[in-house]
């Protein structure tokens, strides 16, 4: 199972940090619930806590399988 990572920034501090894919599948990712047209499959959601000390808020990241991604296929 190959995963990669990915580079954001907190919505609440805007600090940088770093979250890794589920797997290869669920490559695009959303701080918001994706629309159920726009994946395929389940969406898979991972909480990450921010690592500023003044912010500390949990994010949640929704990982999916874009539909385009099944089109090129």
């Amino acid at each position: 199972m190959t995963v990669s990572k990915v580079v954001l920034e907190c919505p609440f501090c805007n600090q940088i940090f770093e979250a890794e894919s589920p797997d290869k599948l669920h490559s695009a990712y959303s701080t918001k619930k994706p629309i159920a047209h726009i994946y395929y499959g389940n969406v898979v959601k991972k909480k990450h806590r921010c690592q500023n000390p003044e912010c500390r808020k949990l994010i949640t990241i929704y990982w999916y399988a874009p539909l385009d991604y099944f089109n090129r296929i």
